[in-house]
């Protein structure tokens, strides 16, 4: 028996050793099949991608409004070591859903992996309402957000003195428009940095959308930025939330941003570093 316990000791130790540690644990959070985005083809190149760096992957997807309020369970994101949120909630005016999101990453210390339309979600906490509605009706903003009025009022009512959930606070990059599906030609302007580590300098990428910039946070660390046309923009960035941070990646409207390389090895880099910095 003793003999038995030693080998499993030491094979414990020998597998620290060679570096065979705990896989990350993600968590990806999508909706199927999409309006205005094909979620089911990038969910399955997801999971292509999350074999490839070898995570021990855990998927969230279902139908828009239910997904939405799923981002209502309490700690959702304990136990993951990075949360990758891949979706499109424009229209959602679920504050509570939005905040409990939030809480994942600015209270329990588990940073977020945003892409694309994740960007452009709950619009009227941020885009569609008055700027300095928050500070007028809340007393402790001091932000660009433009949110409803109404909304922050119900948010008042509801939650008292808690910080508005301003989505386009909690993405560090707000934006709120694209440019046309024309290629976007991306350089990195943090060559050293881990995520940027294997991305091509002036990859350029087929037919997609140049997410703009209404305001960025000062604590903002810009790592890509794209350029179509005339229109440039901060396209990969990383910003403090919290106990922990988030990452942007604004890029990957189509299946064809999915299967280019450059954009998969952001994703694998990405999450890697943020579970590293956890």
């Amino acid at each position: 028996m003793n003999l038995k316990k030693n080998l499993v000791c030491a094979f414990l130790i020998l597998s620290s050793t060679l570096g065979f540690a705990d896989k990350v644990k993600v968590l990806y959070v999508t909706h199927e099949p999409g309006k205005w985005h094909k979620y089911t083809p990038q969910l399955a190149l997801f999971r292509d991608i999350a074999k490839e760096a070898d995570w021990d992957l855990t998927v969230w997807t279902g139908e828009h409004d239910a997904q939405i309020k799923k981002l209502r369970t309490k700690d959702f994101g304990k136990g993951y070591d990075a949360l990758v949120y891949n979706f499109c909630f424009a229209t959602s005016r679920d504050t509570e859903a939005a905040d409990n999101l939030m809480d994942q990453t600015r209270v329990n210390g588990v940073p977020a992996l945003l892409i694309h339309c994740a960007m452009h979600s709950w619009w009227d906490t941020y885009k569609n309402g008055k700027e300095g509605a928050i500070n007028t009706i809340c007393g402790h903003y001091h932000g660009k957000a433009k949110a409803k009025e109404d909304l922050v009022k119900e948010w008042k009512k509801a939650n008292g003195d808690k910080a508005f959930p301003a989505w386009g606070d909690f993405t560090g990059v707000a934006s709120h428009r694209h440019g046309p599906q024309q290629p976007i030609v991306m350089t990195s302007v943090a060559k050293d940095h881990p995520v940027t580590k294997r991305f091509p300098d002036g990859f350029t990428t087929g037919n997609t959308e140049l997410y703009n910039n209404a305001y960025v946070l000062d604590e903002v660390v810009p790592l890509v930025k794209g350029k179509q046309g005339d229109s440039e923009a901060i396209v990969v960035w990383t910003c403090p939330q919290g106990k922990s941070q988030v990452m942007g990646l604004s890029t990957g409207h189509g299946v064809d941003d999915w299967t280019a390389k450059p954009f998969q090895n952001l994703i694998i880099d990405g999450v890697n570093y943020l579970a590293a910095k956890k």
